[in-house]
C-alpha cells in the first residue's frame, strides 16, 4: 500500500473536520453520526477513524475551533494594543470580529451546540474551563493597571462575547460592527 504524504494526510483530516463542522452545525452533536460525517466528506464510512479516534475527538476539535473563532480575534487585538482600559477592551471586542463566512457561521453554531453539551460531556467541560481560564487570564493581564476589578471585568468581556455569539447565531442579529459606537462604549461624544 503506498504511503500518503503529510500534506495529503493533513488535507484529508481538514476535509473530515470541515464535514464534521457542517454536520454538527446542521444536526448538533447527538444528531450526527460518524457515517454522516464520512458521507459529508465524500469518504468511505471508515475513513474518519484513520484520522480521529471517534466522534468525541471530532467534537472536542470542532468545539476548540469554534471557541477560537470567537476569542482569537480579540486576543490578537489585545496583544497588538498591550495594556488597555475596559472601554477600549469593549470596543476591541466588538471591532475584532472578522468578516463572516459560511464556515465561521457554522463554527459559531457549533459553539452554541458545544455550550449546551458542556453540561453532559465532562471532557468538553474540562476543555471549556481550561479555555475560559486562559482567555480571562489574558484579558485580565491586558487590563493590568487600568481596572481595579480586572478579573471580574475580564469575565464580563468573555460574557459579552458569548452574548454576541448567541445574538448572531440564535437570534439572527447582523454584524456587530453596525452597532453605534456610543451603544458599545457608553461614550456620549
Amino acid at each position: 500500500m503506498p504511503r500518503i504524504t503529510s500534506e495529503h494526510w493533513s488535507a484529508n483530516r481538514d476535509q473530515i473536520l470541515a464535514a464534521a463542522r457542517r454536520c454538527f452545525a446542521r444536526q448538533g452533536f447527538h444528531g450526527t453520526s460518524m457515517p454522516d460525517i464520512a458521507a459529508e466528506a465524500g469518504l468511505s464510512t471508515g475513513a474518519p477513524y484513520r484520522y480521529f479516534s471517534g466522534k468525541q475527538e471530532l467534537i472536542l476539535e470542532v468545539a476548540r475551533l469554534a471557541f477560537a473563532a470567537v476569542f482569537d480575534p480579540v486576543l490578537r487585538r489585545i496583544e497588538e494594543a498591550g495594556t488597555v482600559t475596559i472601554d477600549e477592551l469593549v470596543t476591541i471586542t466588538v471591532r475584532a470580529r472578522p468578516a463572516t463566512s459560511e464556515a465561521e457561521d457554522e463554527l459559531l453554531r457549533c459553539g452554541i451546540v458545544a455550550w449546551s453539551e458542556v453540561l453532559q460531556n465532562p471532557d468538553l467541560r474540562e476543555h471549556a474551563i481550561s479555555g475560559f481560564t486562559r482567555v480571562t487570564g489574558e484579558i485580565a493581564q491586558a487590563l493590568r493597571g487600568t481596572a481595579p476589578k480586572r478579573d471580574a471585568d475580564a469575565r464580563m468581556i468573555v460574557a459579552l462575547l458569548h452574548g454576541f455569539m448567541i445574538q448572531r447565531v440564535a437570534l439572527g442579529r447582523p454584524d456587530l460592527k453596525a452597532l453605534p459606537h456610543a451603544a458599545i462604549t457608553g461614550e456620549t461624544t
